[in-house]
């Protein structure tokens, strides 16, 4: 219902396009994601039209149910009505919750395999029943095939399990067998489709692992404690719960397998989305370990409590979520850091500051920098119109491949799924290029290079896109693209 009051405003996330368009066609496998995203955006299309209020539903849903099993998991670890308002209050309230509960990307999804996952543990280790064995197969194989930061998650918890827990916990290894066989075979097509194109998601990783790791562990541990706002009282004291609680030894190994997460994270060029998953089950034993402190008080201090994770959350809506114009967001954005110095929310990947949070950055301008390519394509050179458009960036593509019109040249990429869309070679005599090199930097990849066009975005960061177009390319240029094309996928 919170996301209700803007889920049409600003437009697609540049993230949002990129899954819409490759979920036109159903696939058990991609270059640089797992298919479920996709396979999300095909429903949504199906059910619900594409419309970006209808690719909204499935995740704002997808959010709600994690919300509500955080309730279940408090529940079972003996929480009762306090504790599982707390509990559910400081995941609704959380900005960072509140910021990937929305839009069509495989973060909300992530969230809510990893809460179900925890639901199924805490559950079995309650009850011992056999079903939730099987309900956690299902959640591992679908988080899989969601994201694969999953196996973290799963890894950490198993190898905290073997040290601190299977003396007490350990399930009879026959009661296994047939969930680990439904687990299988729910990923069977996913593997199959992995073997056959030799293991892109190794290359892929491997690329990332080469390029990204940047080790910030201060930045990411700012995240951590300012971008849950006031929900970071529930989820440090549900750590600290769940490390000193002497009732609840059982589940001691969760909280070393919470600070395996949190470490590994910390250096992997942590991004907070990464383990957001991890958070319900430490909010459901903050909402516990909250009741029973806040039971020897008043009703009162109870409303007082809950209610500044509300105000906090009211605060910080306008910065998670597009309550507001873009101009009155950025006159928000920028009184907020005036007032408290926090700029932290304005900082973009590449280490430079916006006026507006990047991922609402990212949900603008894309219509125009469509038309401005569209009518650059347009304009002959000495050696004809040009029939392909080449991007490195996988945003960009998506753009140009949704809201292009049919007169629009084809357009190719090969740093990202559309590769498997884009030709093994360049063959053409003269396309359109899209890129922020300079002409000086990029004037021997061709014979003849014209720049047509440089889009201008306050917003977005497209802004000193160069629009060029590119004529008797150089056999490095065609080179590097095979090249780029293999770095990927082995066909």
């Amino acid at each position: 219902m919170i996301h209700l009051i803007a889920l049409n405003d600003y437009g697609y996330h540049a993230d949002e396009i990129y899954y819409v368009e490759l979920g036109k066609e159903w696939h058990w496998g991609f270059a640089d994601i797992s298919p479920f995203v996709t396979w999300m955006a095909h429903i949504s299309k199906l059910i619900f039209g594409s419309s970006l209020i209808g690719y909204r539903i499935l995740p704002c849903l997808f959010s709600a149910a994690s919300v509500v099993m955080t309730g279940y998991i408090t529940h079972f670890l003996g929480g009762r009505r306090l504790a599982i308002t707390i509990a559910c209050s400081a995941m609704i309230c959380s900005p960072a919750f509140l910021a990937t509960s929305y839009l069509l990307q495989p973060a909300v999804f992530d969230e809510f395999f990893w809460t179900l996952l925890s639901l199924a543990l805490i559950a079995y280790h309650k009850s011992r029943k056999t079903a939730f064995l099987w309900l956690m197969a299902v959640a591992l194989a679908f988080g899989i095939l969601n994201k694969y930061s999953i196996l973290l998650f799963f890894l950490t918890v198993f190898a905290a399990w073997l040290i601190f827990g299977w003396r007490t916990t350990a399930p009879h290894w026959k009661k296994l067998l047939l969930p680990t066989l439904v687990f299988l075979l729910i990923l069977a097509p996913h593997l199959a489709w992995q073997i056959e194109q030799g293991f892109p998601i190794y290359k892929f990783t491997t690329q990332v692992v080469k390029t990204n790791l940047d080790i910030d562990p201060g930045d990411y541990f700012l995240q951590l404690f300012f971008f849950h706002g006031a929900s970071v009282a529930v989820w440090s004291a549900g750590l600290i719960f769940l490390m000193t609680n002497r009732q609840s030894k059982e589940f001691f190994f969760l909280s070393i397998a919470s600070l395996m997460v949190l470490a590994v994270l910390s250096v992997l060029k942590g991004k907070l989305y990464y383990g957001l998953g991890l958070f319900p089950l430490l909010f459901a034993n903050g909402g516990y370990c909250w009741e029973l402190m806040l039971n020897h008080f008043k009703t009162a201090y109870r409303v007082i409590f809950i209610g500044m994770l509300y105000a906090f959350a009211l605060l910080s809506l306008p910065v998670v979520i597009p309550i507001f114009s873009i101009t009155n967001n950025k006159f928000y954005l920028s009184e907020m850091v005036r007032l408290t110095g926090f700029s932290r929310p304005l900082r973009y990947e590449d280490g430079s500051y916006g006026k507006m949070p990047q991922f609402f950055a990212d949900m603008t301008d894309w219509e125009y920098f469509t038309a401005k390519v569209e009518h650059a394509s347009r304009q002959p050179g000495r050696l004809g119109k040009a029939k392909v458009i080449l991007t490195d960036d996988y945003a960009i593509a998506g753009a140009l491949k949704h809201y292009g019109s049919a007169e629009l040249p084809f357009v190719i990429s090969v740093k990202n799924s559309f590769l498997n869309q884009s030709p093994k070679g360049l063959d053409q005599h003269t396309i359109i290029y899209l890129t922020k090199s300079t002409k000086a930097a990029i004037q021997d990849v061709a014979g003849i290079v014209t720049l047509i066009d440089t889009i201008h975005s306050n917003n977005s960061h497209i802004n000193r896109l160069y629009i060029y177009r590119l004529s008797n390319l150089s056999k490095a240029f065609k080179h590097q693209y095979t090249m780029d094309r293999q770095l990927f996928i082995a066909k």
